[in-house]
């Protein structure tokens, strides 16, 4: 009873202590999580207002090509008219009549992205095409067979041959002598690395090895990038790089398979080549008696060619270890190669003997000694480098060679013959396959049965990339115009992609962005009011066409709602420079038609920065490499509100020392100046450091003549950012691995250049791993990307004017969370708190944009681990502007909707 009276007696009191426990929880809650604020609210359409899906010039690309039995030919590429990429198929007459449509055919309907073709001649004037495709997330294995009249034989979206989980990647074909064909590739469905897979379909599209393939070698580690030719006996062999001994210790093997799918050499192949280090990238051809392989070789420190013959029975035929194809102390690289028509193969490569790399030619005969030159011959001469040659074996006793050749200062595709002798027939410098001024690339060649030559390659030279093709006579006359004939020139979806944005007032914004309608890259905008309407048209306003592309926008406010933008501009391919516009408020263009050149000289432009000068102008900076020695030096511009060059035609260099000066960054002083960072490479090419300098107006040098040293410790420090502080001098803040890894540093200058903490800096953040690229956009506050976790995720840090780091030594998470999060951009609100934008691939299918209100305790305001902005197909580069005279802010992206890359954005409410 006792015990009962004395609870009695408190029991007053110990509600009272509970009530306050009670009513207490919520303040505690509201102090770790910060004040409770409402997510932002948006006020355009649900998944964004779309800025800008102009049509154009779409690009094509890979194409291959073979030949029909009814004397045609059938080319595929990756083509991404409508968004994605998506494999299309054209065939061609003996003279050059398109018979599938003036553009070719979708060989599925999907909307998805495929990719990494190979195809095949059915034998009836038709063509087996199988691809790496999409349409389930992780990639899959998919094919088509088309007929010799263009009928999808297959089903209008393809046959599955393989959407085991995971990945199945790099599909290579053969036929296999009864209308059907067998496909290998490399799988991860086993989750302990990649393993090699085939599978064989029937004419009829029906698969003969189980749903999925059959494996044929899944030994631990890495096993990829297999390559296949016929065993004549309705089997296959196969050949791949193999990492099972480990990553650094890469060697040979390779399998028989008949068939049924079973291995007819030793479980999970044999050892073609084990040499000491890293023998990759395996070519094959079959053979009289067997298959010859080719790959690159570093058993001798430096890339090798060697080569192996391999018996049915799978016996190595040559020296245990193979033989190398030269004997030079130089590197050769990207072996390809074909039959001899003797039991032999015939080999072409990239040779880095010379100054420029070149292809070479060798016959290896069946008994593995040399049959031409011992080091091999040239295919022609050339000023300039030669790559990624391909070889074919014509019915004449003769060889067709096509590449890439620089020596016109761009890639241009040529050709050669050789004959058994090994003596190139088309002159010393080969033939020209079709003449562009823009770059050509990849070229697929075959060999028609009447001596001819057909080939097909990716053209440039309108812009995006095209396919072009070209017929050569057996004498090596040009038969399809001196420029090739257009394959496909489809107009349909391009890119739009790196937007930027200013608050224009008046609740209005204008977004810049690079646009590929034209084929080129070119600067366009579009302004937008706060109700989402396009002031600027539905396709928004060029800056400069040109004929040329124009990249790494970086934009200002004119302070009268207008922009102020510049960016790298290739007009001349071999000397881009920097250019600038101003548009107003009406999308009028108040400098020079064209772009106003920023730095006339003969030299490299890139990498600029802009802020404005507080009197309608800006300040520019960049890199230059106008020095005799062409290092990179820092170069400037001021130019007026009205396009004046004020620093002169030239511009002024703000630091040339006798190295390389890179990455500048540029902040306003408050005085009509700037302050400029950059990484500076003075003390060695491997330990760059932290540099700055103070300008006024008129471009005078107000520090060191040779800039003041932020950070020169040990190690490598890059990527400095500098902001003002609003008393003349600035917070600069980088990445420094002077700690072993990569930490993000900072310092706080005065208007006199002088440090105000710790010489070297102060480290914002030690923690574990890598953290990089610093974003600050006060003086206080700095967002990094952070790798602690074992992934990218964001934090942040506040750092008060004396250096501390006012939320702690580890900084506070933004998001930390399994996955990417990455690419952030923030800006500040009038309370003193801010608002990060950021790319986010936590659902692990595709990026979003994802948003966080932090306050100036560092505690975050919004859902835990931020809000979604909300799209249709994900989202990625997110770019942001507050507009707090009502309360709002808005955020632009590249949005991935329909499989393209389009610009898209969205504002927000905040109560």
């Amino acid at each position: 009873m006792k015990q009962f009276y004395k609870f009695k007696a408190h029991f007053p009191k110990l509600i009272a202590i509970f009530f306050l426990l009670l009513i207490g929880l919520p303040a505690v809650t509201a102090e770790e999580k910060g004040s409770p604020v409402r997510s932002p609210k948006p006020l355009w359409s649900k998944n964004g207002l779309k800025i800008c899906n102009s049509i154009g010039n779409s690009p094509q690309q890979s194409p291959l090509i073979i030949q029909t039995e009814d004397n045609s030919i059938i080319m595929v590429w990756e083509d991404g008219r409508f968004g994605f990429t998506t494999i299309y198929a054209q065939k061609m007459d003996n003279n050059g009549n398109y018979l599938w449509g003036s553009n070719g055919l979708p060989l599925s309907t999907m909307n998805t992205n495929q990719t990494q073709a190979t195809i095949v001649s059915d034998g009836s004037g038709g063509a087996i095409i199988a691809w790496q495709d999409y349409r389930h997330d992780n990639a899959d294995i998919f094919a088509q067979h088309i007929s010799s009249q263009g009928e999808l034989l297959w089903g209008r979206d393809g046959l599955f041959v393989c959407r085991a989980p995971a990945g199945q990647f790099a599909p290579q074909m053969i036929i296999d002598g009864s209308g059907g064909v067998i496909i290998a590739w490399h799988d991860y469905r086993s989750g302990g690395g990649e393993d090699i897979y085939a599978q064989r379909i029937d004419r009829y599209g029906s698969p003969l090895w189980g749903e999925n393939g059959l494996p044929v070698c899944a030994a631990s580690g890495t096993q990829w990038y297999p390559k296949i030719v016929s065993d004549n006996a309705g089997g296959a062999v196969i050949a791949w790089t193999d990492g099972r001994n480990g990553s650094s210790d890469n060697n040979i093997y390779a399998q028989r398979i008949n068939s049924a799918g079973k291995g007819l050499w030793e479980k999970d192949g044999i050892i073609v080549c084990n040499a000491n280090l890293n023998q990759e990238r395996v070519e094959i051809t079959a053979t009289k008696g067997g298959a010859i392989l080719a790959w690159e070789d570093s058993r001798n420190s430096q890339m090798d060619i060697f080569a192996q013959k391999v018996d049915f029975n799978g016996n190595l035929l040559w020296d245990k270890n193979a033989i190398p194809v030269i004997n030079i102390s130089y590197s050769q690289e990207r072996p390809k190669l074909c039959d001899d028509g003797d039991g032999g193969a015939v080999i072409v490569w990239v040779d880095n003997r010379e100054e420029e790399s070149a292809v070479y030619i060798q016959r290896l005969l069946s008994s593995g000694k040399t049959g031409w030159a011992e080091n091999g011959r040239l295919l022609a001469k050339s000023g300039g480098s030669q790559s990624n040659p391909v070889v074919q074996f014509n019915n004449r006793q003769e060889w067709l060679v096509a590449w890439e050749d620089a020596r016109k200062g761009y890639s241009l595709i040529y050709l050669q013959k050789v004959n058994t002798a090994g003596t190139p027939v088309w002159g010393t410098n080969g033939i020209l396959a079709g003449f562009a001024r823009r770059d050509q690339e990849k070229p697929s060649l075959v060999a028609g049965k009447n001596g001819e030559v057909f080939l097909t390659w990716q053209d440039r030279r309108f812009g995006n990339y095209d396919i072009y093709a070209q017929k050569l006579s057996s004498d090596g006359n040009i038969l399809w115009g001196a420029g090739g004939m257009a394959i496909c020139h489809a107009i349909g979806s391009v890119v739009h992609q790196n937007p930027a944005i200013v608050n224009a007032g008046q609740g209005e914004i204008i977004i810049a962005f690079e646009d590929a309608r034209s084929g080129y890259l070119n600067v366009y905008l579009q302004k937008v009011n706060r109700t989402g309407t396009l002031l600027w048209g539905k396709d928004g306003l060029p800056v400069a066409r040109v004929k040329a592309q124009q990249t790494n926008i970086r934009t200002i406010s004119d302070n009268n709602g207008g922009i102020i933008l510049i960016w790298e501009d290739a007009r001349d391919p071999n000397a881009p420079k920097i250019f600038g516009q101003r548009v107003n408020s009406a999308g009028k263009k108040l400098w020079e038609k064209g772009g106003l050149l920023l730095g006339k000289a003969p030299s490299r432009q890139a990498n600029p920065a802009i802020v404005g000068d507080g009197a309608g102008g800006a300040l520019v900076v960049w890199e230059d490499d106008r020095s005799t020695l062409n290092l990179k030096d820092i170069y400037a511009q001021h130019i007026s509100g009205n396009g004046d060059l004020l620093l002169g035609k030239g511009g002024q260099a703000i630091c040339a020392e006798n190295s390389d000066q890179t990455e500048p960054s540029i902040t306003a002083d408050g005085s009509g100046g700037a302050i400029i960072a950059w990484s500076d490479f003075r003390q060695g090419d491997r330990n760059p450091d932290i540099y700055a300098q103070r300008i006024n107006g008129k471009g005078k040098l107000l520090w060191k003549q040779e800039g003041m040293s932020i950070c020169s410790a040990p190690d490598v420090q890059r990527s400095p950012q500098a902001v003002a502080d609003k008393q003349g001098g600035a917070l600069i803040a980088w990445t420094d691995k002077g700690g072993g890894s990569y930490d993000i540093y900072a310092q706080r200058v005065n208007s006199d250049g002088k440090a105000q903490w710790q010489t070297d800096g102060i480290p914002v953040s030690q923690a574990a791993r890598t953290q990089q690229n610093p974003i600050i956009i006060s003086p206080t506050f700095v967002l990094w990307e952070d790798y602690r976790a074992g992934n990218w995720d964001l934090f942040a840090n506040y750092l008060s004017v004396d250096g501390k780091l006012t939320w702690g030594e580890e900084g506070i998470s933004l998001a930390n969370l399994p996955m990417t999060q990455y690419a952030p951009q923030a800006v500040g609100w009038g309370d003193g708190s801010y608002i990060v934008a950021w790319e986010d691939y936590r659902n692990g299918k595709q990026y979003e944009i994802f948003l966080q209100r932090i306050n100036q305790k560092g505690k975050v305001e919004w859902a835990d681990n931020g809000f979604m902005v909300r799209t249709a197909d994900g989202a990625r580069a997110p770019k942001i502007t507050a507009q707090p005279e009502d309360n709002t802010f808005s955020v632009i992206w590249e949005d991935y909707t329909g499989g393209g890359k389009e610009i898209f954005g969205q504002r927000f409410a905040i109560d």
